[in-house]
C-alpha cells in the first residue's frame, strides 16, 4: 500500500481481555473502526498459550500530518518532522486513551512508537483497550519500504 509524504500512518493494536465472545469485541470496536475509517482491519481470537487473552484488533489508519503542504523535514510554523509527527500523533493517542506526552519519535523524527504503561487501556472513556500505537510519515510503520509484505512467512504477526 502507498501512502503520501504529507500522511501520517498508523498501526493501532487493540486487545480485549474482559470479552469472553467475537461479537462482544466487534460492538465494542465498531464505532471506533467506523469513526477512524482504517484501510485494513485485522481481527482474531487471542491465542490460548500467548501472552494476551480475549481478542486482538490491528488497524492501519492513515491522516493528514500537522503541517501536511511543506516538503520534507524542513521546519514549518517551527515545527521539524519530528514536532509535525507528534503533533499528529497526539489527537489518536488521546482518543485511544493513551499518554502522547509518551510518544517515542526515532532518531529521523520521522517514526516512533507510543505504548500504554500498564496494559491495554479500558476505561469508560476508551473502552476498547488500546495498547500499542506505531507511526511513521508516509509510510507504513511495519512495512516503510512500501513492498507487499508476507508477514506469515516472515514469522512476523502483525497482532
Amino acid at each position: 500500500m502507498r501512502f503520501s509524504p504529507h500522511d501520517v500512518v498508523f498501526r493501532v493494536q487493540l486487545n480485549l481481555e474482559q470479552v469472553s465472545t467475537a461479537d462482544e469485541a466487534m460492538r465494542v470496536w465498531l464505532p471506533l473502526v467506523a469513526e477512524l475509517q482504517p484501510s485494513a482491519v485485522t481481527f482474531k481470537a487471542a491465542h490460548p498459550d500467548g501472552l494476551r487473552r480475549g481478542f486482538l484488533a490491528g488497524l492501519l489508519v492513515a491522516a493528514p500530518l500537522a503541517g501536511a503542504g511543506s516538503t520534507g523535514s524542513e521546519a514549518v510554523d517551527g515545527k521539524s518532522a519530528r514536532g509535525r509527527l507528534s503533533a499528529s500523533v497526539s489527537p489518536l493517542a488521546r482518543r485511544l486513551g493513551l499518554d502522547p506526552g509518551a510518544f517515542e519519535a526515532d532518531e529521523e523524527g520521522a517514526g516512533g512508537v507510543l505504548g500504554a504503561k500498564d496494559g491495554p487501556v479500558v476505561s469508560d472513556d476508551a473502552p476498547h483497550g488500546a495498547y500499542l500505537l506505531h507511526a511513521r510519515i508516509g509510510a507504513d510503520p511495519l512495512n516503510p519500504e512500501g513492498e507487499e509484505a508476507d508477514y506469515a512467512d516472515t514469522g512476523e504477526d502483525l497482532l
